[in-house]
């Protein structure tokens, strides 16, 4: 754990390590949620960091909660905040990263749990271990069971819609293809002044989710991914994917969506590492 000092040091320009990473967390009335992965992130990481929080304009209380803790940079976005999700996260991201003073650019969701020290050191050493890789990450955090898994491939009606095309004959339909991969950005770690020479940005577009065009601008320019296995992700860092839509959005559109949010919420929320994260406030310090 970095002490409180060298924390303040790196905030103000003082102490800036030449490795340091800056992790960049959109929020947007998630309080409760963002104090448990922020908490995580004080506790399990020894790499120099810095942590930029960019709130969406929450109207819940969430940007005083988040001014008690001591060691981030807070940015609280006013009312001109794009008002559809999707795009504020993709701007906050944008404004975290002209604001980032690291070598490296660490994506986080406020949803997203670290779970072991050294998760960023060796994180940011695999990408460092690549010359040419400009960017790290995982696709899609899967953490249902292995036959749960294969049931959805195997009932998976883009598959079937695909299959029942080609057998009456059709020509292929281009929204059923796959999505290409790209490193989702619940944890991703970038190389910064290559993301800042090539004037890449967070937004997303008609077929390119938030963080795809800036992975496809840095692969356009010549570099590659380092692609990490999910369970190789999920054994540093717990993902609840939508808990942020869920809790700061008033929910997804499928109810059975919702239900899984919350059963994954509900596991992750009181579990003992959770609990022991949530009792010790000086992790706000």
């Amino acid at each position: 754990m970095l002490e409180t000092a060298e924390l303040a040091g790196i905030r103000d320009g003082r102490n800036r390590p030449e490795d340091l990473a800056s992790i960049v967390i959109p929020h947007y009335r998630t309080p409760d949620l963002a104090r448990l992965c922020l908490r995580a992130i004080r506790r399990f990481t020894n790499h120099p960091y810095e942590v930029i929080v960019v709130d969406n304009h929450s109207d819940d209380g969430s940007v005083e909660a988040l001014r008690q803790v001591r060691w981030i940079r807070l940015l609280a976005r006013g009312p001109e905040t794009e008002p559809e999700g999707v795009h504020a996260h993709a701007s906050a991201m944008d404004l975290g990263t002209r604001e980032a003073r690291g070598r490296w650019l660490v994506s986080l969701h406020t949803d997203t749990i670290v779970r072991r020290e050294g998760w960023l050191g060796a994180l940011v050493g695999r990408l460092k271990a690549s010359p040419n890789a400009a960017a790290l990450g995982a696709g899609k955090l899967d953490t249902d069971p292995g036959w749960y898994r294969a049931v959805k491939r195997l009932w998976d009606t883009h598959r079937i819609k695909s299959l029942l095309r080609r057998l009456a004959g059709l020509p292929p339909d281009p929204r059923l293809k796959p999505r290409p991969w790209y490193p989702r950005s619940y944890c991703a770690v970038y190389r910064l002044d290559l993301v800042r020479r090539l004037g890449l940005s967070w937004q997303p577009a008609p077929g390119h989710p938030t963080g795809d065009l800036l992975y496809r601008g840095l692969v356009d320019a010549g570099y590659e991914a380092v692609r990490l296995p999910p369970e190789e992700l999920h054994a540093w860092v717990e993902h609840v994917a939508h808990a942020t839509a869920l809790l700061g959005r008033g929910g997804l559109r499928h109810w059975r969506g919702n239900v899984k949010v919350r059963r994954t919420l509900a596991r992750i929320t009181g579990s003992d590492l959770a609990r022991r994260l949530l009792a010790d406030d000086s992790l706000d310090r």
